[in-house]
């Protein structure tokens, strides 16, 4: 992690239930770093065993109080509800800067447009990120194919849109939050080829809007605060990839659903 994100813990009324390697928390994370909101963040999945006994995440019991599924992202206001869902956390997070009015919103636009931005957002969870989890996860050849095959697909259809230097234009919108995590993933660090073999290497030589558009969120202060180390984060989808992995999304994905349906 950036020296900046781990010395991140100013104390305030909102908690931030995170963990270091989850990108469905790291989108409420950049969030958080676009509107400079003060917040408490908090680990909620610590290591089982130390070491090499380590075989899984234990929840943290203040997250478990707040969110019983013990999923992250979580966020808690003193006297208020917990939230939670890492879209519906980005969408509150903007809510709560609004009265600032120092950083552009996230969900910018008129009823309509904002609307657009959902089913945008909705998109991108169902045919970019959840084909990750099934290329990693899914020990079929055929089945790991067929998902890479549908994110090659979507990678296109999503190269056509893209307006530049983000998504939708010239500011950073929560659409572009829906995929940073995963771009990350796919395309700087690589985890797909990793450990599937360079057949699953994704070009960004025929894409060059999705190319600049990487170039664009990588340099973009609020995401450089919450990118871990490489071959760190490369390490925690070795469970996946050899299919011991204990999470909810692993767990869903062996049996045939898709990652966006937990």
């Amino acid at each position: 992690m950036s020296k900046r994100a781990a010395d991140k813990t100013v104390s305030a009324g909102l908690e931030f239930f995170s963990a270091w390697f989850c990108p469905y928390a790291q989108r409420a994370w950049i969030a958080l770093e676009h509107h400079g909101l003060k917040y408490r963040k908090i680990e909620g999945l610590l290591p089982d065993a130390p070491g090499e006994d380590f075989k899984g995440y234990k929840k943290h019991p203040r997250l478990l109080e707040l969110n019983p599924k013990g999923l992250v992202p979580t966020l808690a206001e003193d006297g208020m509800p917990p939230v939670y869902e890492s879209s519906v956390c980005v969408e509150y997070i903007d809510e709560i800067a609004a009265c600032c009015g120092e950083r552009p919103s996230l969900m910018p636009g008129t009823p309509a447009e904002r609307a657009a931005l959902r089913l945008k957002v909705d998109w991108i969870n169902k045919n970019l990120c959840s084909p990750f989890y099934q290329v990693l996860v899914r020990t079929s050849t055929e089945d790991r194919e067929a998902a890479l095959k549908m994110l090659q697909c979507s990678i296109d259809e999503l190269e056509a849109w893209i307006k530049g230097p983000y998504f939708m234009g010239e500011q950073l919108t929560a659409a572009d939050i829906a995929f940073i995590p995963w771009a990350y993933r796919i395309l700087h660090c690589k985890i797909l080829e990793r450990f599937r073999g360079p057949a699953f290497a994704l070009d960004l030589a025929t894409r060059p809007k999705l190319a600049k558009w990487l170039d664009s969120v990588l340099a973009t202060e609020a995401v450089k605060a919450t990118l871990a180390e490489p071959e760190a984060l490369c390490g925690t989808y070795k469970r996946y990839a050899d299919n011991t992995a204990l999470s909810k999304v692993a767990e869903a994905v062996r049996q045939g659903k898709t990652a966006d349906s937990v």
